[in-house]
């Protein structure tokens, strides 16, 4: 029974001491990354695990609220026995590094063939030819065969010096300190996303394509295309057809703003160091390494093509094609991801920083009844921008010219609006040591921004004209480089009138280019959007006059009647004038 206590004592205060590490630790708070929107989460988050001072309570029954009595009275041998445990214990994350066994890459044999050459593969093996010579191949096939090797190799090297090395050295070492109850605030799929997923593919890959090539050579065949074809088909099967880039991919900028966070404890900063310490990395750092997924999928089109140039046979190269072309599509896929969270990245800041003024600001003399001001406090379209389809075109800063001064604009030109706003810079004052530290710790960093107030209203690229001004008539009225936006409502009827100066010839040309091309565009796809309707009214229409055609034969009347009521049309608008309170 003595035996028993003391044991649970000993757990006890081991686990008192993981806790106390666990409450120094820093929170730290991760925003929404818009590449999360287009990525599924395949991990659950780290969190803080069950302890065994937790199953002993749970078995006895017992609760946080403790008889008062027995806790005074074990009070003073439970702060005896952690100081003397505390000493014995591992208390740094230093002496937790010094202490920790590094894991390692376990395939020697595939690890063997980093060092060889094709050559030496054949020249190794039984497969030799009976004179014991190596026969004379055309210089073509040899580049072919070298092509081969070298998608082998790169794919080897990417799998042994990157990825396992982010793995066995930054990965691995985080799970096991923080089995240790250090860096529990650090959670590695934010920083590692689906290494895991990567080192899969990439290492199923590297083991059967070395595996048939081994198998099908012979003295005078080596890498044939059937099956390179075989081991990409098993590629794309793994890696969902490059999904599995996609969300590392998808996560990187996350993953290095993450990191900015987590290296200002200084815990990670040594932990993070400790790792880089480590042969395998070569003299890399994280950064350098988190980074080689991107490039490797990038070259991995190049080196098909260098594999399908040197292929004499059409059918081979045809084959060779369409396994480039998927791969190609694949990247094409990621480069619109990146652009579309790029995008969103801007609209949102974009919408964080807009300014809209209230309807009293907008017009001083409205009167607002007393039960509707705090309805119309603010502007309902502050959400305008949260759209996620919105695309931002182009942006920048001119000059608007009035008719008493010229006054510096700031113009955002999207899809399907134009945003016309004042830039109004912060307030530049003196901060003392404190509020810089505070700003220094800031993650979201929009207190130093500008902030972009909007004049008047957004204006849809349906709902205005722009005029270019040329040479001649930029003389007659002392404008330089400027252009006009004519606004008219749903009615027709001129509503604002926009006269914009660049500085150059060349930003007024590339603003007149972009404006003309967003309204083509949008133009565009309105008409397109609409043909399907206008084609069932033309059907419509085309039935009701044969109808009408017919009856006219039989019943005069009815043509009277039918001609002498008004023909109402009204095509739907595009305007944004409509605002919903």
């Amino acid at each position: 029974m003595q035996v028993t206590t003391h044991t649970r004592i000993f757990f006890s205060c081991n686990i008192a001491g993981r806790l106390r590490r666990r409450r120094s630790s820093v929170e730290l708070a991760m925003s929404i990354y818009p590449g999360d929107l287009l990525v599924q989460e395949h991990h659950k988050k780290l969190i803080k695990r069950n302890t065994i001072s937790d199953f002993y309570a749970a078995r006895n029954g017992s609760t946080p609220s403790l008889n008062e009595d027995k806790k005074s009275r074990q009070s003073f041998s439970f702060k005896k026995l952690m100081k003397t445990r505390s000493k014995e214990s591992l208390t740094h994350l230093g002496d937790v590094l010094a202490k920790l066994k590094p894991s390692e890459f376990k395939d020697n044999h595939l690890a063997g063939y980093k060092l060889l050459h094709w050559s030496d593969l054949i020249a190794c093996s039984d497969k030799q030819p009976p004179n014991g010579k190596l026969l004379d191949i055309p210089e073509k096939e040899r580049k072919r065969r070298e092509a081969v090797w070298e998608l082998f190799k790169s794919e080897l090297v990417y799998l042994i010096d990157h990825l396992m090395v982010i793995k066995h050295c930054f990965m691995e070492p985080l799970k096991k300190v923080q089995v240790e109850g250090f860096l529990m605030y650090a959670e590695p799929p934010d920083i590692f996303s689906n290494l895991d997923e990567l080192c899969y593919v990439s290492y199923t890959f590297c083991k059967d394509f070395i595996s048939a090539l081994v198998k099908d050579m012979t003295f005078g065949n080596f890498g044939r295309t059937s099956v390179l074809i075989k081991a990409f088909q098993r590629f794309s099967s793994h890696s969902k057809d490059g999904a599995v880039f996609h969300s590392y991919c998808l996560n990187y900028s996350n993953a290095l703003n993450y990191l900015e966070q987590l290296r200002k404890s200084d815990d990670f900063c040594e932990f993070e160091k400790w790792c880089e310490q480590d042969s395998r990395c070569n003299r890399l750092q994280l950064n350098d390494l988190l980074i080689s997924p991107m490039q490797h999928c990038t070259k991995l089109p190049l080196l098909l093509n260098n594999v399908m140039k040197y292929t004499i046979d059409e059918d081979e190269k045809e084959q060779l094609a369409e396994s480039l072309e998927k791969v190609e599509a694949s990247l094409q896929q990621l480069e619109d991801k990146m652009k579309w969270v790029k995008n969103f990245e801007r609209v949102q800041e974009i919408q964080r920083q807009l300014v809209w003024p209230s309807v009293t600001e907008l017009d001083a003399r409205v009167f607002i009844p007393e039960f509707l001001k705090s309805t119309l406090l603010k502007q309902p379209c502050e959400r305008l921008l949260a759209c996620p389809k919105r695309q931002l075109i182009h942006e920048g800063q001119l000059s608007m010219v009035e008719s008493t001064k010229t006054s510096d604009v700031y113009l955002f030109l999207f899809d399907d609006i134009l945003l016309i706003t004042k830039m109004k810079k912060p307030n530049r004052k003196k901060q003392s040591v404190n509020d810089i530290n505070h700003v220094k710790t800031t993650s979201t960093g929009q207190g130093d921004k500008a902030c972009y107030i909007v004049h008047r209203q957004p204006i849809a690229l349906d709902r205005f004209g722009l005029h270019d001004i040329n040479a001649a008539e930029a003389a007659a009225n002392g404008v330089k480089n400027a252009f006009v936006l004519v606004q008219f409502s749903r009615f027709q009827q001129i509503i604002g009138v926009y006269t914009l100066q660049a500085p150059n010839e060349m930003t007024k040309a590339i603003w007149v280019s972009q404006i003309k091309d967003a309204k083509a565009k949008y133009n565009e796809d309105n008409i397109n959007h609409q043909n399907p309707i206008k084609d069932v009214k033309h059907e419509v229409a085309e039935r009701a006059t044969s109808m009408e055609t017919a009856s006219f034969k039989t019943s005069p009347t009815r043509k009277r009647s039918s001609s002498a009521r008004p023909k109402l049309e009204h095509g739907k608008s595009l305007s944004m004038d409509a605002v919903y309170l």
